[in-house]
């Protein structure tokens, strides 16, 4: 008589993970999850950033993952890039992203949306956008001449290629008063004035250093508003 060996058996070689409860941290992990989070098997996710300007930022990432889910990561810079890679092999934690809301394989052409248990409560919906711009967002300052006179202002730039995301994230700007200036042929969402910038700051917040210290730069500068 042939045995036959289960592939998984008894799924004991999983790992033991915490289950959280909706909240602000999940809906901010889940907007970094869908900005630069990769998941292409059944096992494991790939969260890639800037390992110069995003360093810092990741240990952010480490962090948040364990108090979520009680889960340890592994943090790699990709030889020869500047790409740093956190990389959390779980199925268990898989099992639990794809219930809410996220996908597998190439998210822009699956056009990706936000999740509706985030869509439904303005609070997850904040936290959501933090960690999308976080991650696939910038501050950027711009210089323009006013009658011989320089002015520095500072600018809000988020892109993505799903264009349900693009709209969501619109719309949730909208809701808290920010007007934002979507490009669509350019797949981005602009702020281009400093007190829209500053609102934004002020409502959704960072947890990126890269942000934060771009606007504090900024404001350092004494420029003209």
């Amino acid at each position: 008589m042939v045995t036959k060996v289960l592939k998984f058996p008894l799924k004991s070689h999983r790992k033991k993970i915490f289950i959280p409860g909706d909240s602000v941290l999940l809906a901010e992990f889940m907007g970094i999850v869908f900005g630069d989070g990769g998941i292409n098997n059944d096992w494991q996710l790939v969260i890639s950033l800037n390992s110069e300007l995003d360093f810092e930022y990741s240990k952010y990432v480490a962090k948040l993952i364990k108090d979520l889910f009680n889960l340890e990561v592994s943090t790699r810079k990709r030889p020869g890039q500047n790409t740093l890679v956190i990389v959390c092999s779980s199925m268990n934690l898989l099992e639990f992203l794809f219930k809410k809301g996220a996908v597998k394989g190439n998210k822009i052409q699956q056009q990706f949306d936000t999740p509706k248990w985030i869509k439904e409560n303005i609070n997850y919906g904040r936290a959501f956008v933090r960690g999308l711009v976080d991650t696939d967002g910038c501050l950027y300052t711009h210089r323009h001449t006013v009658s011989g006179k320089v002015y520095t202002n500072i600018g809000f730039c988020f892109s993505s290629f799903s264009k349900p995301l693009l709209a969501d994230v619109e719309t949730i700007l909208e809701s808290t008063g920010i007007k934002p200036h979507t490009r669509r042929q350019k797949n981005s969402i602009y702020l281009y004035s400093n007190k829209a910038v500053i609102e934004y700051l002020q409502t959704f917040g960072s947890s990126n250093p890269r942000i934060l210290n771009k606007y504090k730069k900024w404001r350092g500068a004494r420029v003209v508003e």
